[in-house]
């Protein structure tokens, strides 16, 4: 299938969907969604027709938004990350929703007008072009989108040069775990469901490195796609002649999904990236993104600032206690390793150092946003570089520029520490 023939195939589809009967009201379409960490709150605060059950993660529960912010979501779609952006981004940020479908496009003006909300704008144009100037957005969304696009090292070339220095990239979509079987290769319904078009983890992660983004993590969040084989056409839109010609996207996945395990090849994965430029340099302001004191921001020495802040563990580092995740040994050590290369490592443990947290703007707000789950939340020299997952040895030398040596033993919990013994952590 040519590229010209696969994007005509998405924008008929997709078309198809906008304007069939799937919405908000189906408790089959909300439960796509939620499936994918959206809350009971953010989807009664849609218009109905924002959510027609397409998406594959949240990749607002990891943006960091903040008012004032100028957000972008990529393949917007109904509109429906574009309406919860505006909410966190308030009158003096903007939310702007790019599709190529213009009924897509339609839905989601439609939506806007309902709501009266005026900090929204939709452009029709393919993602790999952006109708956007360059250094003019804080940070880029996208849900379920990139892998329908064939070029996609142009999709994060484009993202890169909207961001502002120190811009956030925050992206949910489907990536894959081991190279999918000839046959879903080669289908239409696994293309347009956003299967085929899928890439490697480790080449999704390599691609945004050679666009130049810093701090790039992807990770699979493990959710269960078979949710979309769920939702069949009278599961979404009741009776079937509800929905008119809309319902193959969901009955050709479930079709597909039939004939193999998606989950042993396929994976809704959560994507961070940084824009570089935002770090802050001595004698010079920190980002407004990832404001600290100056003082925290870089050591007299030229040393990096490492600070790291946990969540809720029963010791300083979680390496106690008789089940022990198997990250959190080899995350300490590096942490370890960092300080003997001179650098400065401050580590703060939500149950034990809770003011540390709503000290921290940064932090605070990040934490007011999305909770807990934003947490680990690692911050170099002034700027968040990794959340909701501990970093390797290997990223942490990039960040801090050192050169990387053997690794530390593992640390030891001296002894009468809080989880000491067999009685676990308190």
């Amino acid at each position: 299938m040519s590229e010209n023939s696969k994007t005509t195939s998405v924008q008929d589809q997709y078309a198809a969907v906008a304007r069939s009967g799937l919405t908000n009201d189906s408790a089959a379409v909300r439960s796509i969604a939620s499936a994918f960490g959206y809350s009971m709150e953010d989807l009664q605060s849609l218009p109905t027709q924002a959510n027609m059950g397409v998406s594959c993660g949240n990749p607002l529960a990891m943006a960091g938004l903040r008012e004032g912010d100028v957000v972008v979501d990529l393949g917007c779609g109904g509109g429906m990350d574009v309406f919860l952006a505006a909410r966190k981004v308030g009158d003096t940020g903007k939310a702007i929703g790019i599709d190529m479908t213009p009924d897509m496009l339609d839905r989601a003006r439609a939506g806007a007008q309902k709501c009266g909300l005026q900090n929204v704008e939709f452009y029709q144009s393919n993602i790999e072009k952006l109708p956007l100037p360059d250094d003019s957005v804080d940070c880029v969304v996208s849900n379920c989108v990139i892998n329908l696009v064939d070029d996609k090292p142009a999709v994060f070339r484009e993202i890169l040069r909207v961001l502002k220095p120190g811009g956030r990239v925050a992206i949910s979509d489907i990536a894959l775990k081991q190279e999918l079987p000839e046959a879903i290769k080669s289908s239409v319904e696994a293309y347009v469901g956003c299967i085929s078009g899928a890439i490697m983890i480790d080449e999704y992660r390599q691609a945004l490195m050679d666009a130049g983004f810093d701090a790039v993590t992807v990770t699979d969040t493990g959710a269960d796609l078979n949710v979309y084989a769920e939702a069949s056409a009278s599961q979404c839109c009741g009776a079937a002649e509800s929905c008119g010609d809309d319902a193959s996207l969901h009955d050709g996945l479930a079709e597909v999904f039939g004939s193999f395990d998606v989950n042993s090849y396929a994976a809704s994965v959560r994507v961070h990236a940084i824009s570089p430029g935002g770090t802050a340099e001595p004698g010079s302001a920190v980002p407004r993104d990832n404001a600290v004191s100056q003082a925290d921001a870089v050591t007299a020495t030229g040393h990096s600032v490492v600070q790291v802040f946990d969540k809720a563990m029963c010791c300083s580092t979680g390496v106690c206690g008789p089940q022990v995740d198997p990250v959190l040994p080899k995350f300490a050590a590096d942490l370890e390793w960092l300080k003997s290369q001179g650098h400065s490592v401050k580590r703060f443990n939500l149950s034990q150092d809770p003011a540390e947290y709503a000290q921290h703007d940064v932090v605070k707000q990040m934490l007011a946003d999305d909770g807990v789950e934003c947490l680990p939340l690692i911050i170099v020299d002034g700027r968040v570089v990794s959340r909701s997952e501990y970093p390797t040895r290997e990223n942490l030398a990039m960040w801090t520029g050192t050169k990387l040596k053997p690794q530390l033993g593992l640390p030891v919990t001296e002894p009468g520490g809080c989880c000491s013994g067999e009685s676990g952590c308190c």
